[in-house]
């Protein structure tokens, strides 16, 4: 039960840092999912505590209550209980008979005998116990043994915390499950945008060869990708808040370093860098650094397809081995059984 009582200490204690926000990793989970997991919490650790209240109620055993036996012909039944014998406690094994006149019964009562084992004795005061009894249908335990005070209790039912703990594994499985999402989403993001930037700098490139400023050229590949806008595209999309950027005010130095920030990338930092450069000083050769690196990006993209494509031969592997298995199957085995027919 201290169990119980540790998690809903614990779970009062989570619920209250996250209203306060007082979390470090609270960006990990929205506050809808942050609800949901409390939630889960909460009703695992009630259900938990209300069954392991509910099934280990009646534990110790008293006077007047049996053991159903069953009817002749199915046979006895174990049932595991906990003895106290003078403050030492240890688990037996009751043998639950048929009801009277079967076989079984019969044969138990003629070779049982006393053995000096504590286990057998206890046995054996069951059954001269349920002797003096004479119940046909139901099965005692006595409540002493030569003169000793026997205490029966039922072994403890763990369903409930069983029950809790699955209920807490599942709780850490959603910002688990959550920071995995969010990680495959950043690579694809990532992925994305390194596939994009040789495209983007090459684009900026001819503009700016054409006789546009950098800002133009921003301008004109921003705009024409919200015109032509069908599927979003990351590298496009930073690109254009960083245009609404400059149309509000703000400075085009400025612009261009929160670009690379939230793009993220290294590519995209070194393109920032050269932008302010330009800025800063008009490096002339401006030109012949983006045609430069623009080449360079079209290397790392055919590199990286390549990887890509071993990649892929490498996961078609394992399906194409199985299917090489299942051609030696259909040629060897009708080969096998039309030799042993001959």
């Amino acid at each position: 039960m201290w169990l119980h009582i540790v998690l809903a200490a614990g779970t009062a204690v989570l619920a209250g840092l996250v209203v306060l926000s007082k979390i470090p990793g609270q960006k990990i989970l929205s506050a809808r999912e942050w609800k949901w997991l409390l939630l889960l919490l909460a009703v695992g650790n009630a259900l938990g505590a209300w069954m392991t209240h509910t099934q280990n109620r009646d534990r110790q055993w008293k006077e007047e209550m049996y053991f159903e036996k069953q009817p002749a012909g199915e046979g006895s039944y174990e049932q595991e209980m906990q003895v106290n014998i003078q403050g030492e406690t240890f688990p037996v094994y009751v043998r639950i008979p048929e009801q009277e006149g079967s076989e079984e019964e019969e044969r138990q009562q003629e070779t049982a005998a006393p053995t000096p084992g504590l286990s057998e004795r206890i046995e054996q005061a069951i059954s001269v116990y349920n002797q003096e009894k004479s119940e046909p249908d139901c099965y005692y335990l006595p409540t002493s043994l030569n003169g000793k005070a026997i205490v029966w209790t039922r072994p403890w039912d763990t369903s409930g915390a069983v029950l809790t703990a699955l209920c807490v594994v599942g709780a850490c499985c959603i910002p688990i499950q959550k920071q995995r999402a969010r990680e495959q989403m950043r690579q694809k993001r990532l992925r994305q945008m390194l596939l994009d930037y040789p495209g983007l700098i090459t684009r900026l490139a001819l503009l700016i060869e054409a006789g546009m400023t950098v800002r133009r050229a921003f301008e004109k590949i921003a705009l024409d990708y919200k015109r032509k806008k069908e599927n979003a595209r990351y590298a496009y999309e930073e690109l254009l808040k960083s245009y609404y950027e400059m149309e509000a005010g703000i400075m085009e130095e400025q612009a261009y370093e929160n670009f690379a920030k939230r793009c993220g990338h290294p590519k995209y930092r070194t393109l920032s860098a050269l932008l302010i450069q330009n800025l800063k000083k008009g490096n002339r050769q401006l030109l012949d650094i983006l045609e430069k690196e623009s080449a360079e990006a079209f290397e790392e993209r055919k590199r990286y397809a390549r990887v890509q494509g071993e990649a892929a031969a490498t996961k078609l592997l394992i399906p194409m081995v199985l299917m090489l298995f299942i051609v030696l199957i259909i040629l060897i085995v009708p080969a096998c059984i039309s030799f042993y027919q001959m």
